[in-house]
Formats: structure tokens, sequence, C-alpha cells
């Protein structure tokens, strides 16, 4: 077989039978498979008319996990791909879909499809589609100056089987597509970001399951970096020109945070008091107001940073979003997705890596690996 497509799913899935019907209809060599954890009877009813079209259906009455899954339907395949399919993405209806895939990976051995989420009405689909550009970033840098990458968001990534064998697969891990991916990356795979395949990516509307999927996230981030930091850091060391900007882009209130810490008060007090003399021998009023300054002078220094970043990240997020064919940015949105939604997800990142690595916690929140 030409490409082997995985798609595990738990209880059911919304955009599973579009997929299907977009997949059986490629004209390449290919298999399918789906495993169900737990399924309804009314999902399964669903799918049955797919097994004609050569699809191969594992039902599970019991959750086996995503890791046992995804390994479990590999050792059954023959292709020479592997595309791996999150079962809540959707992609678009193009039947040269697979072939494009396959002709990507002619030359590497993994790759890292871009992943856009279509804005609806709701809050979270708006700042999810930035959150989302910031992946589409990072991996365009990764792909365009290391041709190497320490991760992927797997709910849309190909790989070769040869590299997948001698990886030995997927680990029970949270974070099992982060984790095989920095484990390519230690063995000097070829690495490559798509632009020309992409899959939609559905966003949840409800606070609560985005709450616990970004604390599945954070806390699987913190145990897939306490495996590996100290072989990231060397290679960190080495490429710091693409490893610091894309920390920018992933955590921007993480940035604002460092530059108040890292700038000394000093400058702004010295600036004040200049300013006041300045006063001071133009209207003789320089003293209550160099009063104040002091008392005002760091919370003039945040507001100063914070603008500045938000002004420069809104300037990199808007270049990269016309290169990468993101074309729905507004600066209304950019500026809430600054200052309030990415400074929560920096907080739930701080908090799983405290549970990680002080509390000993090993998994996410109603997860099984």
């Amino acid at each position: 077989m030409d490409i082997s497509i995985f798609i595990p799913i738990y209880k059911e899935s919304k955009q599973v039978e579009e997929m299907l019907a977009t997949l059986v209809s490629q004209n390449v060599s290919k298999e399918i498979f789906i495993t169900v954890d737990e399924p309804t009877e009314e999902f399964c009813n669903k799918l049955r008319r797919f097994e004609k079209e050569n699809v191969k259906f594992i039902v599970n009455h019991e959750r086996t996990g995503k890791v046992n899954a995804l390994n479990s339907m590999v050792s059954l395949s023959t292709g020479r791909v592997l595309l791996f399919l999150d079962s809540d993405v959707d992609i678009p209806a193009d039947h040269d879909y697979l072939k494009k895939i396959i002709a990507e990976m002619q030359h590497i051995d993994i790759l890292d499809i871009k992943k856009r989420v279509t804005k609806n009405k709701s809050f979270l689909s708006k700042m999810a589609y930035y959150e989302y550009l910031t992946f589409n970033i990072n991996s365009w840098l990764a792909s365009r100056f290391m041709q190497r990458c320490p991760a992927v968001n797997g709910a849309a990534f190909a790989i070769q089987r040869e590299m997948f064998e001698k990886l030995h697969g997927f680990r029970k891990v949270v974070a099992e597509d982060i984790d095989i991916a920095t484990r390519a990356f230690l063995e000097d795979s070829r690495f490559a970001y798509s632009q020309d395949v992409e899959v939609q990516t559905i966003v949840h509307n409800d606070w609560y399951m985005w709450y616990t999927q970004r604390r599945r996230w954070a806390i699987g981030q913190a145990l897939w970096l306490k495996d590996w930091y100290k072989q990231l850091a060397l290679r960190f060391v080495n490429k710091p020109q693409v490893f610091i900007p894309s920390l920018f882009v992933l955590y921007p209130s993480a940035t604002v945070i460092f530059l108040n810490v890292l700038v000394p008060s000093l400058w702004m007090y010295n600036s004040l008091l200049i300013f006041s003399l300045f006063l001071s021998v133009k209207f003789n009023i320089a003293l209550p107001i160099f009063l104040v300054s002091l008392a005002t002078a760091d919370i003039l220094k945040i507001l100063l940073i914070s603008i500045s970043g938000f002004a420069v990240t809104t300037a990199v997020f808007y270049g990269f979003s016309r290169k990468l064919g993101f074309h729905e940015m507004k600066l209304q949105e950019m500026f809430v997705y600054y200052f309030f939604y990415s400074a929560i997800w920096m907080f739930i990142i701080v908090a799983g890596h405290v549970q990680v690595l002080l509390l000993g916690k090993k998994t996410g929140p109603n997860w099984k690996t």
C-alpha cells in the first residue's frame, strides 16, 4: 500500500462519516483503519456502510486508550506512509488529498499538516484560531530553518513506516504525538510542514471541555519536558535563532512577564526625573509630578512593555498569517487573545508543570493512553 490511514474514536464522532466519504474516493493505493472505543449502537450502524469500501473497523466495548489503539492499527497495516487523523477534524473534498501527502513524503520522514480553525460566533473558536496559527508558525519555522522539529500536533500528521518502526511506535504517554516527534527529531529525521494539505480542527464551545483539554495538554507537556529536557537543551544551544522565536510565538504572555522582570525600573525613574526637571524649568510644577511619577513608575513600565509587546506580536502574527494563508485576523480579537486568552493558557501550563514536577502527577484528566 502507498498509504495507511488511522482514525481513533472514543464513543462517536460527528465528522468521521464525511471524512471517510472523502478518503475512500481517493485514487491511490490505500487502507483505512478505524478503532472505536465504547461506541453507541447508533454510531456503529452509521459506519457499517463503509465496510464495503474496505474500511477496517475495530470495535472495543471497553476503553483501550489512544496509544494502544494506534499501535494496534499500525501492526495490522502495510502502507509505506502512515497518516494519523483525529476524529474531530474535517478534511477538504479534494480528490488528490492523499496523493499530495504521498508526494510530500517522498523525501522526508515526518510531515506536519496545516491545521486551521474555522471561526464561528463562539469566543473559543475565535481564540483557538490564533492559537492554532502559533502551531503552524512554529512548524513552518522548524521546516524552513532546520528541516527538523521536536513536536507535531497529533490532529493530523504523517510518518514513514520505516521511521515509525525504528522508534518502536507510540509510547504510553499523555502527549504521544509530541513524544514520537521528539524521538524522531533526536534521530535526525527529515521534517516538513505542509502548506498545501490541511485539516479543519473542531474546537470545543464549552468552557469546561476546553479547560479539561487544556489541562491534559499542560500535564502532557510537563511530562514530555521532564522526559526530554536534557536532550532538547543541547539542541536548543545549537539553534537558539529558531527556538527562541518559537517560544515567543507560543507564549506571548510569558514574554511580557520575562521582559518586565528583566528590564530594570531605574531607566523609568531616570526618564521621569529628567521629565520633571524639564517641567520645573518651564512651569515650576516638577515636584508633585515627580512624586506621582515615582509611585507609578513600575506601572508605567509594565504598561509600556505590554503595549510594545502587543504591537510586535501583532505585527509578527499578521506577517505569518499572510504567508500561511490565515486571512481572518482581526485586531480586536488579537488584543483579547494576547492579554486574556494566552494569559489563562499560560496559567494552566504553569499549574500543569507544578502538578507534574512537584506533586508527581502522571496522567491527564479523563485520559487513557
